[in-house]
């Protein structure tokens, strides 16, 4: 078996992170379509499927998770991703001022 799509990946992360006890939560989170969301959150977890980008967006903020992490390959560049997503504003600004200086 080949290996397991990225998102799929990062939703196994970002379920676990948030806490969140089942798959089809995280699809009731998201509020998708509550007929068939357990099949279908389980084709995403297990990347049989791939949610196209507004579905995509509903479970991210669900799980208050930046869309940007379930595509990024790079587990350095998804954990920073996710502490930039934390910042206000203003720090996001400091931090991007800062890194140009890099």
């Amino acid at each position: 078996m080949g290996r397991m799509s990225i998102i799929a990946k990062r939703l196994q992360q970002a379920r676990k992170r948030a806490g969140i006890s089942s798959q089809a939560k995280v699809g009731l989170l998201a509020r998708l379509n509550v007929s068939g969301v357990s099949p279908r959150m389980n084709h995403y977890f297990k990347g049989k499927n791939e949610p196209k980008l507004p579905t995509m967006m509903l479970i991210a903020a669900g799980l208050k998770t930046p869309v940007p992490y379930f595509y990024c390959e790079d587990d350095a560049l998804a954990d920073l991703i996710l502490k930039f997503g934390t910042l206000d504003e203003t720090q996001k600004k400091q931090l991007v001022d800062f890194v140009d200086k890099l």
